[in-house]
């Protein structure tokens, strides 16, 4: 099987899809969660909820339903299971999903977080879809054909970027600890769904993350790079869904604010 990542059915079919389960599942338990439908995974701050759980399942058999031979990894599944990631180095189509990305924000009752569905196939991220439910906007990136969000493609615009410290930021890379002068004030939002639409849209120019969870990172970087945008590890390879090691990843507008960015990284170690 090859994946047409050209066919507008299979786009807005999984469009539809999320749109659907965000309206059913997941904004029908914002602020009304009860305290039994909320658990820790790892530990207090990873937070796993009942809209968590069951947006995933509502997304993975809609999603295996849309290629019937696909395979599909879901955080919580992978929580279980961490097994489940092997299928990122297989052959064949496998979904990645973030049904709530976000979710301490969620819990706390804050509008950041969203969910996020990827495509890979043998290995490749081939399609991506970042959903914001409390706004109703869909961004989604198909190799080879652009960032769209609301039928409006997306392209970065670096033409006026003459100092790294105008850049708006949200670095949770240890490595910018201290954070670097030259660059201005950090803002994270606790969302990779959220900045990384921030970053296709221009509202935020870099980020840079520690852990390389597949669900946080593999559609927004090929929404990130389609709008025109610059991400790899930080030791300078480009990203792969499969790469668990613990280097981190940086996004900025070009490959060369990424080089002025990531050099700050290695001056914040003298």
């Amino acid at each position: 099987m090859s994946i047409d990542v050209s066919s507008a059915t299979l786009r807005q079919d999984v469009e539809r899809l999320i749109q659907s389960v965000s309206e059913t599942t997941i904004l029908p338990r914002y602020k009304s969660l009860a305290k039994e439908e909320i658990k820790t995974k790892s530990g207090p701050g990873d937070l796993v909820t009942i809209a968590d759980e069951e947006a995933e399942q509502k997304l993975a058999a809609g999603l295996v339903a849309l290629l019937p031979d696909s395979m599909v990894i879901g955080e919580e599944a992978a929580a279980t299971d961490p097994a489940v990631l092997d299928l990122l180095t297989r052959p064949g189509a496998v979904w990645i999903i973030d049904p709530i990305d976000g979710t301490s924000n969620f819990v706390a009752g804050r509008d950041a977080f969203g969910v996020i569905v990827a495509l890979v196939e043998d290995g490749e991220t081939r399609m991506g879809w970042i959903h914001d439910p409390l706004s109703a906007r869909t961004v989604w990136a198909g190799v080879g054909q652009g960032s769209w969000i609301n039928d409006q493609h997306m392209t970065i615009d670096t033409s006026d970027v003459t100092e790294l410290s105008t850049l708006a930021v949200a670095l949770y890379h240890q490595a910018f600890r201290p954070m670097p002068s030259a660059l201005g004030e950090n803002t994270c939002l606790s969302s990779a769904a959220h900045e990384y639409l921030a970053l296709a849209e221009n509202r935020l120019q870099v980020c840079s993350f520690s852990r390389l969870n597949p669900w946080d990172h593999a559609a927004g970087v090929l929404i990130h790079q389609e709008a025109g945008g610059y991400s790899a590890t930080m030791d300078g390879t480009p990203y792969q869904p499969a790469d668990r090691s613990q280097g981190g990843i940086l996004s900025a507008p070009s490959q060369s604010i990424w080089d002025q960015v990531r050099a700050l990284a290695d001056e914040a170690k003298v």
